[in-house]
Parts: structure tokens; sequence; C-alpha cells
């Protein structure tokens, strides 16, 4: 069993004493089993990948430069692998997007 940190016993014992005991908080959640999904994130899907920090700080410059975001960033890199393999170019923000094109 490893042995108790004292800067972290010293840091639970202060913030015991400076923290009033509070009421507890009945949790205000969805009924069970329903999910509540944002309107933008409706008929969407996640699709990620893991890679090294400097790749996340370079498309954050990136967007910044200009002035987008890192998801249509990725949109358009998506369609670039789709049109290198001559697949339909499909990955759009929304269907706002989709109807301008």
């Amino acid at each position: 069993m490893p042995k108790p940190n004292p800067l972290t016993q010293g840091l639970k014992q202060q913030n015991r004493k400076t923290e009033p005991a509070a009421a507890p908080v009945a949790p205000t959640a969805a009924p069970s089993g329903v999910k509540t999904v944002p309107p933008s994130r409706v008929g969407r899907v996640l699709i990620g990948g893991h890679f090294a920090p400097e790749v996340q700080t370079a498309l954050k410059i990136v967007a910044a430069e200009e002035r987008t975001s890192i998801q249509a960033l990725l949109a358009e890199g998506i369609n670039a692998v789709f049109a290198r393999r001559h697949k339909a170019q499909i990955a759009a923000l929304s269907t706002q997007a989709n109807d301008e094109e």
C-alpha cells in the first residue's frame, strides 16, 4: 500500500475547513433512458482519432488564421480523402452547407 501524500492530506484538511457543508442537490437529469441531444447534433455522429498535441495546435492556428473552425477544416480534409479515392465529397457541417454548394 502506498504511503499517504502529506501534501494531499493537508489540502484535504484545508478544503474541509474552508468549505461550508452543502445541502444535497437533487439531480435534474432527463428521465431514465432518454438522451438529450442538442439540435445541432441530431442525425450526426462523432468521428475522431488520437494525434500528437502538435497536431491540435497546428489545427487551431490554421483555423484562427482562416477564421474558421476545426470542424470545418476536418470536413475539408475528409472531402479531400474522398476526392482522391473518387468518392462523393459528402462531409458537410450542416444541411445548409449542402444547399449552398
